[in-house]
């Protein structure tokens, strides 16, 4: 389940400066600012989901899965995309009724141990439809600030730190 929030860097800001300086940046001091942004990063997205969580069901399939994954140009921030829960099902497949509700008498077509098809509904397992989100959108919109601010503070503190080394 992925979430599109941005940052636009087309008006001139601090950010914007710093977007473009990185990339002058040697590929080991990336490397470097990446792997600090992705362990500081992990703990902050892991508690913006867990505070929205409400259920059981959104607990294992949406924070127990929530992860941060950084590259040269993005910072993602992941759930339900892998794993699986106690009961072998994939994270993934019950991602999008955690996250958006599910209609209670909604039919669900499902095999017995025998292998016999049939039909039965969730009930109140997931709670009713929201359109924007009950955990992982609302988390992303409130976060996105946060991990701009954490990337540029992960950044001039390497860039501070490798200074120290250098004299």
């Amino acid at each position: 389940m992925g979430v599109q929030g941005r940052i636009s860097l087309l008006i001139d800001s601090p950010l914007r400066s710093l977007a473009i300086a990185y990339r002058t940046f040697p590929a080991e001091v990336r490397k470097q600012i990446n792997r600090h942004t992705k362990t500081e990063g992990q703990p902050i997205w892991k508690g913006e989901v867990a505070e929205r969580a409400v259920t059981r069901i959104q607990h294992r399939a949406l924070v127990d899965t929530a992860k941060v994954g950084v590259t040269n140009q993005n910072v993602f921030l992941r759930s339900a995309t892998t794993g699986k829960l106690r009961s072998g099902a994939a994270a993934s497949d019950l991602a999008a009724a955690a996250e958006f509700g599910r209609p209670a008498q909604a039919p669900i077509a499902t095999k017995s141990r025998k292998g016999k098809p049939y039909k039965r509904t969730t009930g109140d397992l997931f709670g009713p439809r929201r359109k924007r989100g009950n955990v992982v959108f609302p988390a992303a919109s409130e976060s996105i600030a946060r991990f701009a601010a954490l990337w540029i503070q992960t950044t001039v503190r390497t860039l501070h730190e490798l200074g120290e080394k250098v004299k």
